[in-house]
């Protein structure tokens, strides 16, 4: 493959962070596609693509080529979903420069593959007049497939989008293979640009290590964005739909969530390299019986050493120790508001979760650093 295979090598996340803009997107979910779910994956995509400043013609296409990418999965998806293996299916937007790179990933089974390959092809080899006659062709004798109208569908992706549709195969095992379709979607003008943008990352190459990547990690959801309180009950709505465990531990791990989230709203509304709000990354991991939540976003370099001290005695105290301490900070009314709401904020996720807050701190190239702060919790 041509992307870069040190992907899992890498501390990815930073990356991503450091990468991310105003206006950018990275929002990736791997597990069970239930209606529900669905749903809500789609809510905070579109809430995403709405803040854009783009005509609202595109933003139907590119909201069209996004469900129909999610219900490829359920079109396209031949194996029982099991959302920690590998054949979990798998949903991507990123938005980079005004494109919007839309993938999917799910188990086909491999006598199916020669079929769909061709069918791809085909789509792939037309020109826009002769797509919309072979469209006219397919719908007038419903033979390109016999499951719910799915060459259609990849056609429709094709018209809409103005660009070929990328895929990778996968070979799993004897039975099953992995399939993977991406779309390119200029968000400033259809079918007036090269299908990559010159400098892009995001080829389905680089999907398919990012993939990777997530299932060694063992990520459920990876959000990376300007936070604010939508997207914030947006991520909720998905995690609620999408936990194991019994209700009291689903109930922690949505505190928990809140207050972490709330975290990068409140403290990370900062201006880096020219870009101003709530820059921030939100991911989930579930491992060995441990659901383990990650934030990053931005702090002032000058705030590292207060931040430091504050996690490192939090995770020092007993949990008398550390409900004295609460106490304590909630009724200090001469300290800086900021930082006390962002102390007791911090005392609530190691109270709740039972386990040591861990920190890291990267420096950049302007007066702030990158802050991530990860907590575990067992189910």
């Amino acid at each position: 493959m041509s992307s870069d295979n040190n992907i899992a090598k890498r501390d990815f996340v930073i990356e991503l962070m450091k990468s991310t803009g105003k206006d950018d997107l990275n929002y990736i979910y791997r597990g069970e596609f239930t209606q529900n779910l669905q749903q809500h994956i789609l809510s905070l995509a579109e809430k995403n693509i709405d803040r854009d400043r783009i005509s609202g013609k595109i933003k139907k296409r590119i909201f069209h080529i996004m469900v129909e990418s999610i219900q490829n999965i359920s079109r396209h998806g031949d194996a029982k979903e099991n959302s920690e293996e590998m054949t979990s299916s798998f949903f991507s937007i990123q938005k980079q420069n005004k494109w919007y790179y839309i993938t999917t990933g799910n188990i086909i089974e491999n006598n199916k593959i020669d079929d769909l390959r061709s069918k791809l092809d085909k789509i792939n080899s037309l020109d826009s007049e002769e797509l919309d006659v072979f469209y006219r062709a397919v719908l007038g004798n419903g033979q390109l497939s016999n499951k719910g109208g799915a060459g259609l569908g990849l056609i429709e992706m094709v018209r809409k989008s103005g660009n070929k549709l990328s895929y990778h195969i996968e070979k799993v095992n004897d039975e099953i293979s992995y399939f993977y379709l991406h779309s390119d979607i200029n968000g400033i003008t259809l079918g007036e640009a090269p299908v990559q943008p010159l400098g892009s990352v995001y080829t389905v190459d680089y999907m398919v290590n990012l993939h990777r990547f997530i299932l060694d990690n063992s990520i459920l959801l990876i959000y990376s964005a300007v936070f604010d309180q939508d997207s914030l009950l947006s991520l909720i709505s998905i995690m609620k739909s999408r936990m194991s465990g019994g209700l009291n531990s689903k109930k922690k791990i949505i505190s928990i969530m809140v207050e972490m989230l709330q975290n990068i709203i409140h403290h990370g509304n900062v201006t880096v390299s020219g870009i101003s709000g709530c820059q921030g990354i939100f991911y989930i991991s579930l491992n060995n019986g441990k659901y383990c939540l990650t934030t990053i976003n931005y702090v002032k370099t000058t705030d590292k050493e207060q931040l430091t001290q504050k996690i490192d005695h939090i995770n020092s105290l007993s949990d008398e120790e550390r409900e004295d301490y609460y106490n304590e900070r909630l009724f200090d009314f001469d300290s800086d508001e900021s930082f006390k709401e962002g102390g007791l904020g911090l005392i609530e996720i190691r109270n709740k979760s039972k386990n040591p807050l861990e920190y890291q701190f990267f420096d950049t190239e302007d007066e702030f650093s990158l802050f991530k702060i990860t907590t575990y919790i067992n189910i």
